[in-house]
């Protein structure tokens, strides 16, 4: 498991070079950027192919691989015309990833449209990411459907990726509270495990059971990144800090500067 510093809410206003520097003195391995927010990073769907290879080069530079970037493309409109259009947005988007070598795309289900069966809903999604999974497998992209909102639930998202029927298609687990039964994971986990491929990690403050989570994930072999995602408003750094200490004592991977290479 990898550990992955994301610029959301937390760190919005950060540039790319502060991100590298706290990402690297957290013992993280990947960046993700969140898109289409105007964030201080830089990386846009505008950005020029320039600046694309500036940021690729900078950061693959620093040791760190870009993890993934978080789209807003949502596929929920009972509108066809309306997903047609987010669809082909979305193509580009595959394109900007293929050009900074990120290998993994966010996008969303995302809220049950008043008036339209959630299985219907669904389904529909589950065809919009088909179709896009098929463009993104020559670039070598996954295109991943965050568990959020109304697709929290396990059997939408279920529907939807096996609806998609793409390799490159799978999920984001958002370590929801929602997701606990008698106060574990492990339930929802199980059902979902296998289309796991990116990870959301929230704050560390006892209202999710992360170190069930990790033990569930190691034991499955899971060796993707796993990537903060911070509501509260907080000393940076510090809590940064503290934060990655504790993603290395509950996963059992080693912190900067420790040597060795750890099995998960």
């Amino acid at each position: 498991m990898k550990l992955s510093l994301l610029n959301y809410n937390f760190v919005p206003g950060w540039s790319l070079d502060r991100l590298i520097a706290m990402a690297q003195a957290m013992g993280c391995e990947g960046l993700e950027f969140r898109l289409e927010r105007g964030y201080g990073a830089g990386l846009e769907l505008e950005s020029p192919p320039e600046e694309r290879r500036r940021i690729r080069n900078r950061v693959a530079a620093a040791g760190l691989a870009i993890a993934n970037l978080g789209t807003s493309s949502r596929f929920d409109a009972p509108d066809p015309a309306a997903r047609r259009a987010m669809i082909e947005h979305t193509k580009r988007l595959v394109e900007l990833a293929a050009d900074v070598d990120c290998r993994r795309i966010r996008v969303f289900g995302d809220k049950l449209p008043s008036g339209v069966p959630p299985m219907e809903v669904a389904r529909y999604v589950g065809e919009c990411l088909g179709e896009l999974g098929e463009i993104a497998a020559p670039f070598g992209v996954d295109v991943l459907m965050e568990m959020h909102v109304d697709f929290n639930d396990v059997d939408l998202a279920l529907t939807a990726v096996e609806t998609a029927n793409q390799p490159n298609v799978a999920l984001v687990y958002n370590c929801d509270p929602r997701d606990l039964v008698e106060g574990s994971v492990r339930q929802t986990y199980e059902r979902v495990a296998r289309w796991i491929r990116h990870v959301h990690i929230h704050e560390f403050d006892g209202s999710f059971p992360y170190p069930e989570l990790f033990s569930l994930l190691r034991a499955d072999g899971y060796d993707g990144f796993l990537s903060t995602e911070f509501e509260k408003e907080l000393t940076p750094e510090g809590y940064l800090t503290v934060y990655a200490a504790l993603f290395r004592a509950w996963t059992g991977r080693p912190g900067p500067g420790e040597g060795g290479v750890s099995d998960s």
